[in-house]
């Protein structure tokens, strides 16, 4: 029904456009990734630039898609969405990627108080996706260290109608069944004058874990982890003379997690509770994922929404050979979370006899994360450059400003703490001078405000010393300040409250210099340095339980953490070959990363974030497409990056980190893909393979290394995945129709495992999307 509607949308109004004929060359794309219009081939950064017909051919409808299909980038298996470009990750600080929805950043820090991480656009209705491969600061700012994602959107058009829409119908193995239903329709409401165009999209993903309580037999419910989205936007073009171009939009999206729960991968017999140490805590066993069982034992449903809005205002000026560009935009995002915080809060407080915490008076004993967050961010960019194409000189300058507003609430409900308290220790917190829960119910409330501030100009001068040889110089010197206010309250603190307040200021320069030589038109080399930066930010304050372990360890209060910089050293080709039949590029880099804002855990269990290490990130980044004859494309993307810790770092003789030891990232990535189009029944017709290879880290990651306070040699390493999708279909005039499967090979090994504390017997993980079969419509006027 889904795709009858689609197709009845498009056959019901507009006229098709005619069909590109393919003279057997291989697109070329044009990006923006300089702030300027150019030729992919023809710039000289390591970009991947995506189409939307080219994302829809690949079957890309999230962004997890474009980074299993794109060399030298990934993303975190489960937790807190962070993306790493060439092995750049931290957990801890402003993140290490940059977001941008056109000229707008999403990115979120890690702060004291918010671990969500950043959020992340779906795919529909775009122009292109480009990710920019290392620093980016000169243009893009801070928290582009490893790179930048950059989701554009499409301008409405004064002179032509257009319309695109896309629907689809899938079912997971051993899950449930998903869909999703979009349109877009676009084109002159005056004609040179005035265009819109407006869009929609709404997306049903299915489960496939179920969940049963430990606590209560009767809570038992089937593929918990679905999600539903919703996307809509709107935009103007408005042109009232020929040298000003004013475009308004609005952007908003709406996800809602109807249940984030880990998969229980490896439980204790019984509960070994102090109460009643024989309850059978996985009565119906573990997960079994090459078996079809995905099971979580999490006490209660843990759903998670995240919606934001981005109202956005663009103008350009041209003038005699320059244009004038201003963008202000406004960014909106409030996250709540309910987070199943039982087994860590209760065994930490009460040793790990509490792993599974039963109390008398209380029927199950439940402890509760509700954090709820919200970020406003307005930021205005002001840039001039050049365009004449045959100028010597290429410039661009610019001035921006930005003001980031964070305010996060988190309370942490235990509402079982004093009766627990009283069996642990056979007396009452009151008796013991422990301070009172936070309204009768929390253990901890923490309250995080705020403020960050950047002003920040930049330029960038491109220099033909020869008719094919260009000097490229940037840089971009920013002046940040920080205002925080951090309050918590709770049973950990003196008095059950604590304060951290105050403000930090910093003035990064992040220089850039590239030479590159168009040796001739379909063959581009270059070198290039670049500084990518991270703002530093600020830590809630240890509670009094853990002052003497800080002290010890000379880290007192540590309130604030600094910045940190990556240095990045590139080389690379770009060339399009034998009539633009292939197209390759490679890119190979030296990134030195220094002063890294690190996350301590400390005893107490409490952590903050110092700037402890230093460490280097070395790879390459290949792409081949070749198109041997007019109806076969043919793609090979390879990537490799070795990160690691530079020396190794202790506190006492526990290591924080260790030389050699490695960052995360996957070491090896392998991107094949296959496109073959014929007639069928004089219908253009397709098949396409798509097999997407990562090799399995073998570290060492900290938990391998025995004198660490995390050594666990029961933990596997995390499988890598490895998935092939296949995809065919048929061109029926304005709508193609397609079936296609995800991850055939039916990939579910644990992408991540790990014991809920060190040599613990439970333990949690996560694996893929199990098969996913679907049919998909896509229609385009």
């Amino acid at each position: 029904m889904l795709l009858c509607g689609v197709a009845a949308f498009v056959v019901s109004g507009g006229h098709a456009m005619a069909q590109t004929q393919d003279n057997g060359t291989i697109e070329e794309i044009i990006v923006t990734a300089t702030k300027q219009s150019t030729a992919l081939s023809k710039t000289p950064i390591s970009i991947a630039a995506y189409s939307q017909e080219a994302l829809d051919k690949r079957g890309v409808r999230d962004i997890r898609d474009v980074i299993n299909q794109t060399p030298g980038v990934d993303i975190t298996r489960s937790g807190a969405t962070r993306v790493t470009i060439r092995g750049i990750d931290s957990s801890a600080g402003a993140a290490t990627s940059a977001i941008y929805i056109d000229d707008t950043p999403i990115q979120a820090r890690n702060a004291s108080l918010n671990y969500n991480g950043s959020t992340l656009p779906y795919i529909f209705d775009l122009e292109r996706v480009e990710v920019l491969r290392g620093p980016q600061g000169t243009l893009f700012g801070a928290s582009s260290q490893g790179g930048a994602i950059r989701f554009i959107t499409p301008t409405p058009s004064l002179t032509t109608y257009s319309g695109y829409g896309r629907a689809a119908v899938n079912h997971v193995k051993n899950g449930g069944e998903g869909y999703e239903l979009g349109v877009a329709v676009g084109g002159p409401i005056v004609e040179d004058k005035i265009g819109a165009r407006i869009s929609f999209f709404h997306r049903k993903d299915a489960g496939w874990i179920d969940r049963q309580s430990w606590q209560n037999g009767s809570m038992r419910d089937d593929d918990v982890n679905s999600s539903d989205a919703t996307v809509i936007r709107a935009a103007l073009t408005i042109q009232p003379t020929d040298w000003l171009t004013i475009t308004p939009s609005v952007y908003h999206q709406n996800s809602k997690f109807n249940d984030r729960t880990a998969l229980t991968t490896r439980c204790p017999a019984t509960t070994g509770s102090v109460i009643n140490p024989n309850i059978v805590p996985c009565p119906l066993g573990v997960s079994d994922p090459d078996n079809g069982k995905f099971i979580s034992y999490a006490s209660i449903p843990q759903p998670s929404s995240d919606h934001f809005t981005v109202p956005a205002l663009k103008m350009v000026a041209n003038g005699d050979g320059v244009d004038f560009t201003s963008v202000s935009s406004f960014f909106k995002r409030h996250v709540m979370e309910t987070n199943d915080a039982t087994h860590g809060n209760d065994r930490t407080s009460f040793g790990n006899a509490y792993l599974y915490p039963v109390t008398p008076g209380f029927p199950q004993s439940i402890t509760w994360q509700n954090p709820n967050i919200y970020q406003n961010l307005f930021t205005q960019e002001f840039r001039i450059n050049n365009t004449d194409p045959g100028a010597r000189l290429k410039w661009s300058v610019g001035a921006y400003f930005s003001r980031s507003a964070l305010r996060s609430d988190l309370p942490i409900n235990e509402p079982h703490y004093n009766a627990l308290y009283l069996v642990r220790y056979g007396r009452t917190p009151q008796a013991a001078g422990v301070s009172p829960l936070v309204n009768g119910i929390a253990r901890y409330y923490g309250n995080e405000w705020t403020v960050e501030k950047t002003t920040a100009v930049f330029a960038n001068l491109d220099y033909k010393i020869l008719d094919n040889l260009t000097l490229t110089l940037g840089g971009r010197y920013s002046k940040d300040t920080l205002d925080f206010d951090v309050l918590e309250r709770g049973v950990s603190y003196a008095g059950g409250v604590s304060r951290a307040s105050g403000s930090m200021s910093k003035k990064p320069f992040t220089p850039k210099v590239a030479l590159s030589w168009q040796a001739t038109p379909e063959a581009l080399y270059y070198a290039s340095y670049a500084r990518g930066y991270r703002s530093g930010g600020v830590n809630k304050a240890l509670p009094d339980v853990c002052s003497a372990e800080a002290g010890r360890l000379g880290l007192g209060k540590a309130a604030t953490y600094d910045p940190d910089t990556t240095d990045s050293y590139e080389i690379g080709s770009k060339n399009r070959l034998f009539g633009g039949k292939v197209q390759f590029e490679a890119s190979a880099y030296y990134i030195e990363w220094k002063n890294i804002q690190q996350q301590l855990r400390l005893t107490c269990a409490f952590s903050l974030v110092a700037n402890t290490a230093s460490a280097t990130s070395k790879g390459m980044d290949l792409n081949l497409n070749v198109r041997p004859v007019d109806n076969l494309l043919l793609g090979l993307g390879v990537g490799y990056n070795d990160a690691t810790y530079d020396k190794t770092i202790q506190i006492g003789t526990a290591p924080i980190v260790v030389a050699g030891q490695t960052l995360g990232q996957t070491p090896w990535t392998v991107n094949l893909s296959a496109e073959y189009r014929f007639r069928i029944m004089d219908r253009e017709s397709f098949v396409r393979a798509q097999y997407n290879y990562r090799s399995v880290n073998d570290g060492p990651f900290l938990y391998q290394v025995a004198t660490s306070t995390t050594y666990d040699p029961r933990r596997p390493l995390p499988s890598e995945p490895t998935t092939l999708d296949l995809r065919a279909g048929v061109d029926l005039g304005r709508v193609s129709l397609s079936i296609y499967g995800e991850n055939v090979l039916n990939n579910v090994d644990y992408i991540s495992e790990s014991s809920t504390y060190v040599n613990g017997p439970l333990w949690t993980g996560a694996t893929l999307r199990p098969r996913t079969i679907g049919l998909q419509a896509i229609a385009r006027y």
